[in-house]
């Protein structure tokens, strides 16, 4: 017998995982300074020389979203048997981008060492960077002939939840990546 559906069940039908912040704290403070408290400064000084309230409320709407893209949080969403990539704010979801799963019926996570170049450095040491472990969700065919970056995540503990996440909402297997090209 058809039942209703109520606030209960579409609430299981709809699985959020979040996973790590979107930005680094040095991308942030660099974010925020170049972009953001350069001209934030330029625009308060002519608003004071020119007495224009609708410049300075203005800057201060835009500086106030630009924290607010600083915040966001990556993750992935289960809604209707889709997958989604989603960028989440306080809990509210503000993109979502659908993953295609057809043909796909592995996950593995590849780790690679990479670097980040900082965004000041000094002339002792010009080349100055950041190393860092990645760990990349990435989605399989059968054979592992093709593969599909999901999502990356500095964290190992972040990069295992969203493997059973995706084992378990979407009857993916987890394997060692080993493509067949026979």
């Amino acid at each position: 017998m058809l039942q209703p559906l109520t606030q209960n069940t579409t609430t299981n039908m709809n699985k959020k995982l979040v996973l790590e912040n979107r930005f680094t704290n040095h991308q942030k403070v660099h974010i925020l300074l170049t972009i953001g408290g350069i001209p934030l400064i330029t625009i308060l000084y002519v608003i004071l020389k020119t007495h224009n309230y609708l410049v300075l409320l203005i800057a201060v709407i835009i500086y106030i979203i630009l924290i607010s893209v600083l915040l966001t949080k990556k993750g992935l969403l289960k809604k209707d048997n889709n997958l989604y990539k989603i960028l989440i704010f306080k809990e509210k979801v503000l993109l979502k981008e659908k993953v295609n799963l057809e043909e796909i019926s592995k996950i593995t996570t590849l780790k690679f060492n990479k670097s980040q170049k900082m965004a000041w450095f000094s002339n002792a040491k010009p080349d100055l960077s950041q190393n860092f472990t990645s760990f990349d969700i990435t989605l399989l065919n059968n054979k592992h002939t093709s593969k599909t970056h999901l999502t990356s995540t500095r964290n190992e503990l972040n990069a295992k939840k969203a493997i059973e996440f995706l084992a378990s909402e979407f009857d993916l297997k987890e394997e060692i990546y080993s493509p067949d090209f026979s």
